[in-house]
Formats: C-alpha cells, structure tokens, sequence
C-alpha cells in the first residue's frame, strides 16, 4: 500500500510516496533517538577544574617557600590558603556527587620553580591571576552557594595576588 500526499493543493507535481515499510523505519528511528542522544555521559562537576588548580598552586606555593626562603612567608601563606580552597571544593563536589565522587589521583607534575625570587614570585602571581579568571569564569555557570564558592575562590585568589606582590 502506498499512500500519496500532495505537496500542494492543486499542485500537479509528483508527490512524495511513503509505504508501510518507510513509515516502520521512520517509527523505529524516532523510537531509537532517545536511547542515542543519551549515550553521551553528564557534564563534569566544574568545581572539579578548579579543585584541581588549587592542588597545583598549593604546590608551587610550597616548592616556592622551599627554594627561596625570602619568599618563605608569603608563599606559605598562599600554600595554606589554596589548600583551603581545594579541600572547600572537594567538600562540595563530594557534597553534590555523594561518595560516587572520584578526584585526580597521585600528584601533579612538579611545577617547574624560577631560579630567582623575582622570578619565582612572577610565577606565583601569574598562576594566581589565572586562578582567578578561572574560579571568576565559573561562578556564573553555577548557582547559589556553588556560584557563591566560585566568587569567594576568584576573590582570595585576587587578594593573593597582593600577599605576594
């Protein structure tokens, strides 16, 4: 059986057939296009990437303090308060994604450490900046208290930069 439609009222072009067999396939691609489209996995948390950045800049922070001491002060203190940030962030991502929540295992590549303090402390202040772009990028994806997180951790990392210039 095939059944014709006409493109147009009173067209005399040739209509477009469309047989019992045509409309089974288009049945079982409508029915299969759920099942596809939702092959693709949930979106990360994007808390995570910024966990993440806190775990690097504890580091360069603490191998910072480590090989200048006259930057030991200061370096320590934005050691001490990215790791804050990082275990906050991983608190909320656990909080959110229950214990199914998985973080980076292992440590990081050992940030590479300028040989001079001016240097050395250029590099913190640089990947402080872009932490805070970062967490500042962020916060507006989010909402409520995440939002709030993400503002707070782009607001300490913007005073950090000042502890270390």
């Amino acid at each position: 059986m095939t059944v014709d439609f006409p493109l147009r009222i009173g067209s005399t072009a040739p209509s477009p057939n469309l047989n019992r067999r045509g409309l089974l396939r288009l049945s079982a691609l409508a029915a299969l296009s759920p099942a596809v489209l939702s092959c693709s996995g949930p979106e990360p948390d994007p808390l995570v990437k910024l966990s993440e950045r806190a775990r690097t800049d504890t580091e360069l922070a603490r191998l910072t303090a480590e090989r200048h001491p006259e930057l030991a002060a200061r370096a320590r203190a934005v050691a001490d308060a990215r790791a804050r940030h990082g275990e906050t962030l991983r608190r909320e991502i656990t909080r959110v994604a229950g214990e199914d929540s998985t973080f980076p295992s292992g440590s990081a590549p050992e940030p590479e450490i300028a040989e001079t303090p001016e240097g050395a402390a250029e590099r913190l202040r640089t990947a402080l900046r872009e932490a805070q772009r970062q967490a500042a990028e962020t916060a507006p994806e989010l909402s409520g208290y995440r939002a709030g997180l993400a503002g707070s951790v782009s607001a300490g990392c913007a005073s950090l930069v000042e502890v270390v210039a």
